[in-house]
């Protein structure tokens, strides 16, 4: 909770979420006009969490076509709202980087994205590990509870009082990890953390919900993918039927590809 009701973690969660900008949510406030008065806002803010009588405030849902021409839900969060998820996300990700997060795991999380994957996918490929069973989850983010991910976060966060007030802002969403708040993405790679476990030992590397496992050969491929899929079951996903394939003399710049 110190991560979340001091003053200057929210003002850092702030200046977090002004770097992105972003459209005003339900009450109109914009950015611009939050910045007016901040630290009196923050002090306030910071106040109503310590004392138990924060409350998240409606969300605005919009629906956005992608450029591959995909239509989603999204959400956009009050501006205060967004500076208290952030502030969440801020304080749980070095416990999630430390205890959950795998190191062949790119996308979400600092210093690892597309690049790096590329750099662990081409070291296998380097070592003759030519066939890849690709997998692209499905629908990542759909389905699942507000207390489902809370019990997820338990696993590696005790304190009650913060997992409170994280369950306080996911029970007003559609569902826990739709696209608009600043949690979502730590909580994709905290679902997929659960798969991920059962993949240890294998040569993989994963670029946000892109699994990639490198073999000697077909038959380990298929294997591969089998594992995969188990795992995936295991935490209520499966791979997405059109996007996922056994591959043969891969290279490394045709994985990871959007809409790919």
């Amino acid at each position: 909770m110190p991560y979340l009701v001091d003053v200057r973690r929210l003002k850092d969660a702030a200046r977090a979420c002004m770097r992105r900008a972003g459209a005003p949510g339900g009450d109109g406030m914009t950015w611009a006009e939050f910045r007016t008065g901040m630290r009196n806002r923050l002090d306030v803010l910071a106040t109503a969490l310590r004392n138990g009588t924060w409350q998240p405030s409606p969300i605005r849902e919009v629906t956005i076509t992608a450029y591959t021409g995909k239509e989603f839900t999204a959400v956009i969060p009050t501006v205060a709202d967004r500076v208290v998820q952030r502030a969440m996300r801020n304080a749980i990700e070095p416990v999630l980087e430390q205890r959950a997060f795998a190191d062949w795991v790119s996308g979400y999380r600092a210093g690892r994205n597309r690049i790096t994957a590329l750099r662990d996918a081409d070291r296998h490929l380097q070592a003759g590990c030519r066939w890849v069973a690709d997998v692209d989850v499905r629908q990542t983010s759909a389905g699942s509870s507000a207390a489902e991910v809370t019990d997820w976060l338990a696993e590696y966060v005790a304190d009650g009082t913060f997992l409170g007030y994280f369950r306080r802002v996911l029970e007003p969403l559609p569902y826990p990890i739709v696209p608009g708040t600043a949690l979502a993405p730590t909580l994709i790679n905290l679902r997929l953390s659960r798969a991920d476990v059962a993949l240890s030992g294998h040569r993989v590397v994963r670029f946000a919900d892109n699994y990639c496992l490198f073999c000697l050969d077909e038959a380990q491929a298929r294997d591969a993918m089998a594992a995969v899929e188990g795992a995936l079951a295991r935490c209520g996903l499966e791979p997405h039927p059109d996007k996922s394939q056994i591959r043969s003399g891969a290279n490394a710049e045709d994985l990871f590809l959007i809409a790919g």
